[in-house]
């Protein structure tokens, strides 16, 4: 009898939806999207050609606590500049191009990730002919008005 009420139990609970609800504790949900997403990186630059001009930014998360965005850039994609409040974190995710990085310019492929703390020039650009496919990350969401303090105009 104990293990019948046992197994009729665990039925109850699957099938209540219980076992695969998702918890949520909706007085923490603050970001854009509120909900976890699993995202084909490959598709999502597919899908968003550059349409005018040589870059292509769009965030694709933003919280009171970080951004994410995807770049999409031809030729220099970003003149040199600091943040004066964000630390900036990359993943080059696809092409090549050059970053500078310590006052130099490095060569930079995909599959290198680039870390910036805020308060040290930086800079990209693509290879000629080539486009950079770059994931970014900020430490906490960009003002609308801008952090990026150009150097070079």
């Amino acid at each position: 009898m104990r293990t019948l009420l046992i197994v009729g139990s665990m039925i109850l609970f699957l099938f209540s939806g219980q076992a695969f609800a998702q918890p949520i504790a909706k007085h923490l949900l603050d970001a854009k999207p509120p909900e976890a997403l699993l995202f084909d990186v490959e598709k999502w630059f597919q899908d968003h050609p550059i349409e005018k001009g040589n870059l292509r930014m769009e965030t694709v998360f933003l919280s009171p606590r970080a951004q994410v965005a995807f770049i999409r850039g031809k030729g220099m994609v970003l003149g040199r500049h600091i943040h004066s409040e964000v630390d900036e974190l990359v993943y080059i995710y696809k092409g090549r191009g050059e970053y500078y990085i310590n006052g130099k310019w490095v060569p930079a492929k995909a599959g290198q990730f680039h870390t910036c703390p805020r308060g040290v020039a930086h800079s990209s650009r693509a290879a000629d002919g080539e486009e950079l496919w770059l994931i970014c990350f900020f430490t906490e969401p960009l003002k609308p008005a801008g952090d990026r303090v150009m150097i070079d105009e």
